[in-house]
């Protein structure tokens, strides 16, 4: 399994206020933005994914540390359940791919995506 990026998390009441002043402090814009059937609103800027909502729709995502960018969904779950981590949520499918979430030993939770081809293109093509 390949890892191709990594984004913090962070967690915000408005997706808009947020983003404001972090494009202007990374010098870099919003890459991706989408809205969840849930509620929940992301946006990427660099590295960060900012995931916006209300308490209530936060609070099953806030024990979430980190989003992971990778190739192969079905390879990261049989590879997670073998070192005994738990499978918090998914695999199910997402705005831009497929996801699940995971409760490592240790307790750090990290959700796993793998991205359509769609999102590749948004994203300038899917690293070699």
């Amino acid at each position: 399994m390949r890892i191709f990026r990594t984004y913090a998390r962070v967690y915000a009441d408005d997706l808009d206020t947020v983003l404001a002043p972090l494009t202007t402090v990374a010098r870099e814009p919003i890459s991706t933005r989408f809205t969840m059937p849930n509620g929940l609103e992301l946006a990427t800027v660099g590295r960060v994914l900012v995931v916006a909502g209300d308490e209530r729709v936060l609070a099953p995502y806030r024990a979430t540390v980190a989003t992971l960018i990778i190739d192969d969904l079905d390879e990261c779950r049989a590879l997670l359940e073998r070192t005994g981590a738990q499978i918090v949520r998914g695999p199910q499918a997402v705005p831009t791919g497929r996801n699940l979430t995971a409760k490592l030993p240790g307790g750090v939770q990290i959700e796993y995506v793998e991205w359509d081809e769609a999102q590749w293109e948004r994203a300038g093509g899917r690293p070699a």
